[in-house]
């Protein structure tokens, strides 16, 4: 007769008798994942209806958007002018160029100046016929007509009008200055007329961004409804409304993204098609300037705002209705 062994029994590592319980972090991005691809795939069986809703918020973006676009040109060109003032003094006649540049290197010493530069009359006359195309005109004067000049450049710490016009007045009390004009107050319009742009620019961005709230949150709204009778379903197992809220967010990012994308199109349409007169206005002023349109920041700014605004504006349509349904 054959004993029984008293040791316990070996389980086959391999076999199938214990249960792992899921990971709680891994199910619930894998519910977001199922989420996402399951609200966009919604959103591609309605090709139509999305278009016209993602159309309607890109449009809204398109008009702040350029604002901000021309804002930002404008600033440059402040920039590449220095947003400061010029004095140019004129020197009297008869004084020889030598003693004009002695002026100049000692204009340059004083305080409050940045920068001084003397420049001749011949090399002056020169300059004025090859930007004014008046070859033939000047040809027929028997003298040079121009003066030296002396183009002072102000320290950029100098913001008072005043202060700028302070030094204009000391300048003109050397004998050799004829005269001095101080080329100031289109630094002090163009300033003026960037921060009317930048508030008007902010001010039409609110307006227009509630409007895309408002926009969102109906559209969500009758999603919602549209699907009320599954979410009562969901509520009825046990969902939690975080549960049921997520595809509508994602429905509403999806929503952000698709405007800010179309918004994108039309603003580089619009700037292609303002770019070329807006050069020919500034070759009729001796000038090279070329539109800037959006750089990868600005276009990756424009994409996530879409999509956090489309975002937020579905979390308060869900967070308003969502509390309404449920099951009886």
């Amino acid at each position: 007769m054959r004993k029984q062994s008293n040791q316990p029994k070996k389980v086959n590592p391999t076999g199938a008798n214990t249960a792992h319980k899921p990971n709680a972090l891994n199910s619930y991005f894998s519910h977001h994942q199922k989420t996402y691809k399951s609200t966009f795939k919604q959103l591609i069986e309605q090709p139509l209806a999305s278009f016209f809703t993602c159309a309607v918020i890109g449009i809204a973006f398109v008009l702040p958007a350029l604002l901000a676009i021309l804002l930002s040109n404008i600033q440059s060109v402040q920039h590449n002018w220095d947003g400061s003032a010029q004095i140019t003094l004129f020197l009297k006649k008869g004084v020889p160029a030598l003693d004009g540049g002695i002026l100049s290197e000692k204009i340059a010493k004083r305080q409050s100046i940045t920068s001084s530069l003397f420049v001749d009359n011949d090399a002056a006359l020169v300059e004025f016929k090859e930007r004014f195309e008046l070859q033939d005109a000047v040809d027929y004067l028997d003298e040079n007509p121009l003066p030296h000049v002396i183009l002072v450049q102000p320290d950029k710490s100098l913001k008072s009008i005043q202060h700028i016009e302070q030094i204009k007045n000391n300048l003109l009390k050397f004998p050799e200055v004829e005269g001095a004009l101080l080329d100031v107050m289109w630094v002090q319009r163009l300033n003026s007329i960037t921060q009317v742009l930048q508030r008007t620019t902010w001010v039409i961005a609110l307006m227009l961004g509630l409007a895309i709230i408002l926009i969102l949150g109906n559209t969500i709204r009758l999603a919602i409804e549209n699907r009320k009778e599954e979410i009562t379903v969901v509520k009825l197992v046990g969902g939690t409304n975080a549960f049921v809220r997520r595809p509508f967010l994602y429905m509403g990012a999806f929503y952000g993204f698709g405007g800010s994308l179309i918004a994108w199109i039309l603003i580089n349409l619009t700037l292609f098609m303002l770019n070329e007169p807006i050069q020919d206005l500034a070759h009729s002023y001796q000038s090279t300037f070329n539109l800037s349109g959006f750089s990868f920041e600005s276009t990756l700014l424009l994409l996530i705002l879409g999509m956090s605004l489309g975002w937020f504006g579905s979390w308060l349509a869900v967070r308003k209705h969502l509390d309404d349904i449920e099951p009886t």
